[in-house]
């Protein structure tokens, strides 16, 4: 009978939190899509009051998702580095990637350090594109890659461009690159036949990194870039996304809270942008070598439970969680929901 009710009240809790989260898209995403929209005259006179007050309505709409992740007990633990020591430089950020709940334990971080988000330019594959979350990608000009080996000369033109116009102008801060082009469930068979050919380390936890897109951005808006008059990226975040004995969460769990709730470990390594290879061939070796560092952090990990947060980052943090703002989601959905109200109330008075 105990069982039962058990059973009961994860059934409950799983359809009440998918109809939550699937109202929270339907109350959150159309009022952000026609305020830009409204504000549009305001791009006419004043292109970067426009920006500001795009990067704040994206702020919030990154709580949202933040949220998701909150009320269903999955934490943060921070390691390595400071992230904060350092938040006021313009950095490129390199995690690895394992399964779609990368990007939402990222807008936690992000959202944590409250207003930073909305200056994040989003480096993501185009189907995310299509996605309901995608037109809010779209108009806040993150940049989709077009996968496969056919686009992907096409895809670094248009990257190199997309810099220049967007991270650039719009003066962006911080930029987030997936180095491994993929889920690590879906290419580490290719990863591991194109380590054999090339005689590099076999990796299990990781794939070989991709460096194409990150040759166009050093050269474009790396410390010697190309670009003149712009905030050249200084700083190199080295993102290590360890989940619970190697099992990832993702979206799906996230959306149902189905999974019980646990810890994620995310490890930081600092690097100044200057001390990375500029030639394209050393700037490969130089991933090859991080990530090869990166397997063996998170091979110990998943041996003993304890992130080795001392093993290349002796002066590093030990594991602290990440403290997110109750308030300000529940201000969020507050603002939000007021703006449908205040929408319905102009369309009723509209069509009286």
């Amino acid at each position: 009978m105990e069982r039962i009710k058990e059973l009961s009240i994860k059934i409950f809790w799983l359809i009440f939190r998918i109809l939550w989260v699937t109202l929270n898209n339907l109350y959150c995403i159309p009022i952000y899509v026609l305020s830009i929209l409204f504000l549009t005259p305001v791009y006419l006179t004043s292109p970067q009051m426009f920006f500001k007050i795009e990067e704040t309505f994206f702020t919030w709409m990154l709580a949202m998702v933040s949220c998701w992740c909150y009320t269903a007990g999955y934490q943060i633990a921070e390691s390595g580095d400071s992230l904060d020591e350092c938040l006021d430089k313009t950095i490129l950020y390199m995690p690895n990637h394992q399964s779609t709940a990368d990007v939402p334990f990222l807008m936690n971080i992000f959202t944590s350090r409250f207003g930073y988000s909305g200056r994040v330019m989003w480096l993501m594959d185009k189907v995310f594109k299509f996605t309901n979350f995608g037109v809010v990608s779209w108009i806040h000009d993150d940049f989709f890659i077009q996968a496969g080996k056919e686009t992907r000369d096409q895809s670094l033109i248009e990257l190199r461009s997309h810099l220049k116009r967007v991270f650039v102008q719009k003066t962006r801060n911080c930029l987030v690159l997936f180095p491994e082009g993929g889920f690590l469930r879906k290419r580490k068979a290719v990863s591991q036949q194109f380590a054999k050919k090339k005689d590099l380390p076999l990796l299990e936890h990781v794939t070989v990194p991709r460096t194409g897109a990150l040759d166009v951005i050093m050269d474009e808006i790396g410390p010697r870039g190309k670009t003149a008059n712009s905030s050249h990226i200084s700083k190199i975040v080295d993102v290590t996304i360890a989940y619970p004995e190697g099992k990832p969460l993702d979206l799906q769990n996230i959306i149902s809270g189905y999974r019980p709730p646990c810890v994620t470990h995310v490890h930081y390594r600092i690097f100044d942008a200057d001390s990375v290879p500029t030639n394209s061939e050393e700037l490969f070796k130089w991933m090859v070598k991080l990530y090869e560092e990166k397997e063996k952090m998170l091979e110990e990990f998943y041996k003993t439970g304890e992130f080795p947060y001392k093993m290349y980052t002796p002066t590093g943090s030990p594991p602290k969680m990440l403290k997110l703002c109750p308030h300000q989601y529940a201000l969020g959905h507050v603002l939000f929901i007021l703006g449908n109200v205040l929408l319905y109330m102009a369309y009723s008075s509209l069509f009286k």
